[in-house]
């Protein structure tokens, strides 16, 4: 998903969750609003004076690390590109119901309150269970055409190891939560930010 005026608001996996709006006070809400449409403004600007505007763009991105998430997210830029390849260009509707239930399955997979690592892993099988979709389709397409053994060789193999990183995205996870569950792994802050480690 490239820079646009319209923030990502899925939760961007390793990401701390979103803060409570009503924890929020008045006064950070509106810091919060006019840094948006600061960086809005500098990301119109960054398309013709590159120079000017990437250091302003820095510092904010300084002040708020928050928001490159909130303008973009770069493994829902692949996701993205999936669902272009297994829609039309204009059917928007499918797209959305697309999108709808990939964000429906993150969050089941990710369960309640999910630490970083979950998340992250939950973002890795969705992804890769789109990948086997699309693959899925193409592979049967060609096979109600003319493909030779070559072609029919590739597209099952590509299939077989989606298949394979899939399974492997799965078995992290069930793996992350039994070690978090017997408390194999502490979580301490390191600069605000959540490190996991084993031990």
């Amino acid at each position: 998903m490239s820079p646009n005026n319209n923030l990502d608001t899925r939760q961007p996996a390793g990401d701390p969750p979103a803060a409570v709006m009503s924890a929020i006070s008045r006064g950070g809400l509106e810091e919060s609003e006019k840094a948006i449409e600061k960086l809005r403004d500098l990301l119109r600007l960054a398309k013709k004076d590159q120079e000017n505007a990437m250091p302003k763009i820095r510092q904010i991105l300084s002040e708020h690390p928050d928001l490159a998430w909130r303008f973009m997210h770069l493994g829902h830029m692949g996701e993205d590109i999936l669902i272009g390849r297994m829609t039309r260009e204009d059917d928007l509707a499918t797209r959305e119901l697309f999108r709808c239930q990939l964000k429906a399955m993150r969050e089941e997979i990710a369960g309640e309150n999910p630490s970083p690592l979950e998340r992250l892993l939950a973002e890795r099988i969705v992804a890769t269970w789109l990948q086997i979709q699309l693959f899925e389709a193409l592979y049967a397409s060609g096979m109600s055409k003319s493909m030779t053994i070559a072609q029919s060789s590739y597209h099952q193999k590509r299939l077989d190891q989606t298949y394979r990183r899939h399974l492997s995205a799965i078995r992290e996870l069930a793996q992350i939560r039994k070690l978090l569950k017997g408390g194999a792994i502490t979580q301490i802050n390191i600069a605000d930010k959540q490190i996991n480690t084993t031990g």
